[in-house]
C-alpha cells in the first residue's frame, strides 16, 4: 500500500468512527483496527487524535465544496444560485446520508472546538464559505440584493439557519426530511436581503437628503471634519456639490445636522422601546436581551458553545427541552404579529426559530472563537443582525 493509500485509509476509518462516537469516546487504537495499521503509524501521519479529526474534515470539505461547485456550474443569476446552495444543504441531508451525515457530525465536533480554528484544516471550511460570500457578492454587484447588508453577517445567519436545519434532523429528530423546508427558508432569507420593489422607486427630496447625512457622517468620521470638503460629501453620496446647498446651508449645518436627525432617531426608538404593543418591538426586544443574557455570563456561554450547543447527545435530553421551551416566547410574538397583520402568515415559525438560534449561534462563534470584534464592532453587527432578523417577517410595504 502506498503511503497516501494508508493516510487515506486512516481517514476514512476516522471519519466513521469519530462521527458516530464522537472525539472524546474513539480511539486510536479502534481507528487502527478498522484501517488495518497499527497504533504506531497514525502517529507518523497526524499529530494526535484532535489533528486527526480536523484533518478527517478538511479532506470531507475539500470535496463538498467540489461537489457543491459542480451543481453550481451553468445556474445563472444570485438569487438562483444561492437557491440552489441551499437546496444542496437539504438534499445532501435527505438523500446522501452516509457522506452527508459524517460530515456534518464531524462538522459539530470541530466547530466545537477553539483549536480548530488555528488549525490549517479551517482554510477548506471557510473555502466553502467564500462560495456562499461570493453569490452574495454578486447579488449586491447585480442589483439582486441590498446593497447596505454585512456580508459576513448575512452568511453567518444563512450558514446557521441551515446548521440549525441539519440538528434538527441529524440530533433532534424533528425532521425525517429537510428538502420540503426549501421554500420557506427562501422565503426568509430573500425577505432579508433581496431588493424589494419599494427599493427600485425614484429617490424622494427627503430621501436624498438622507443619503447625504449618511454620506456626510460616514465620511467625517473617516477623514475628520476639517479635512472633508462638500465635493467629497457629493462624491461619497453620489450627488452634485450643488444638491447638498438645497438642504444644507454649509458644511458646520451639515455637521450639526448630523447630530440633529441622529438624536431624533434615538428618540423614537427610545420611545418604542417603551411601546409594548407592537409585536415588532418585542421581536426586536427579544432579540437584544437574548444576546446580552448570553454574552453577560461568560462562563456559561463559553460552556454553552464548547460543549453543548453541537454536541448531538445534548438534543436527546430534557436539557434540549428546556431549550426549546425557552424560544417559545419567540412563537407567541411571531404569532401575535401575524394576528396584528404585522408579520408575514406565511412564516413558518420552527424554520424561523431555526434562524433565529442559528444566527446567534454561528455569530458567538465567530465573535468569542475566531475572531473577537471590537465593542461598537460587535454592536453594529449585532444591530444589523435584528434589523435582518425583524425584516425576514415584517410584511413589505410595497
Amino acid at each position: 500500500m502506498t503511503k497516501n493509500g494508508k493516510r487515506q485509509k486512516i481517514l476514512n476509518a476516522a471519519q466513521e468512527i469519530i462521527s458516530e462516537k464522537g472525539l472524546k469516546e474513539s480511539t486510536i487504537t479502534e481507528i487502527a483496527r478498522k484501517a488495518g495499521v497499527v497504533d504506531s503509524i497514525i502517529y507518523h501521519y497526524f499529530k494526535n487524535k484532535e489533528d486527526l479529526l480536523f484533518c478527517a474534515l478538511n479532506s470531507q470539505m475539500k470535496f463538498a465544496t467540489s461537489d457543491l461547485l459542480f451543481h453550481l456550474k451553468g445556474v445563472m443569476g444570485a438569487v438562483s444560485k444561492l437557491g440552489k446552495m441551499v437546496w444542496y444543504h437539504l438534499h445532501t441531508n435527505d438523500f446522501n446520508q452516509g457522506d452527508a451525515r459524517i460530515r456534518k457530525h464531524l462538522l459539530l465536533e470541530c466547530r466545537a472546538n477553539k483549536n480548530f480554528y488555528k488549525h490549517e484544516s479551517y482554510n477548506a471550511l471557510k473555502k466553502y464559505a467564500t462560495v456562499l460570500l461570493g453569490i452574495l457578492k454578486e447579488g449586491v454587484s447585480d442589483g439582486s440584493f441590498r446593497s447596505d447588508l454585512n456580508l459576513a453577517v448575512v452568511r453567518d445567519m444563512i450558514f446557521g439557519l441551515l446548521d440549525e436545519e441539519s440538528l434538527s434532523w441529524l440530533a433532534a429528530r424533528e425532521l425525517t426530511e429537510t428538502t420540503p423546508d426549501f421554500d420557506p427558508i427562501m422565503s426568509l432569507i430573500l425577505s432579508m436581503i433581496e431588493n424589494r420593489p419599494e427599493n427600485e422607486s425614484p429617490v424622494k427630496k427627503a430621501d436624498k437628503a438622507q443619503t447625504v447625512l449618511k454620506a456626510a457622517t460616514t465620511l467625517f468620521a473617516r477623514k475628520g471634519f476639517n479635512k472633508s470638503t462638500m465635493v467629497a460629501v457629493g462624491n461619497e453620496a453620489a450627488v452634485a456639490e450643488g444638491t447638498i446647498y438645497e438642504y444644507y446651508i454649509n458644511k458646520q449645518d451639515l455637521l450639526l445636522s448630523i447630530a440633529k436627525e441622529q438624536f431624533k432617531t434615538y428618540k423614537i426608538d427610545l420611545d418604542q422601546t417603551f411601546n409594548i404593543d407592537d409585536p415588532r418591538i418585542k421581536l426586536k426586544r427579544l432579540i437584544w436581551n437574548h444576546f446580552f443574557i448570553f454574552t453577560s455570563d461568560n462562563d456559561f456561554l463559553t460552556i454553552f458553545l464548547n460543549d453543548i450547543k453541537l454536541n448531538k447527545h445534548f438534543y436527546a435530553t430534557d436539557s434540549y427541552n428546556f431549550f426549546i421551551n425557552y424560544y417559545s416566547k419567540l412563537s407567541e410574538i411571531i404569532e401575535e404579529g401575524k394576528r396584528a397583520g404585522i408579520f408575514r402568515k406565511d412564516v413558518h415559525n420552527r424554520i424561523y426559530r431555526n434562524l433565529f438560534i442559528g444566527t446567534f449561534t454561528h455569530l458567538m462563534l465567530r465573535w468569542f472563537f475566531i475572531l473577537p470584534p471590537q465593542p461598537l464592532v460587535f454592536i453594529k453587527e449585532l444591530h444589523h443582525a435584528t434589523e435582518l432578523l425583524s425584516r425576514a417577517v415584517v410584511v413589505s410595504q410595497a
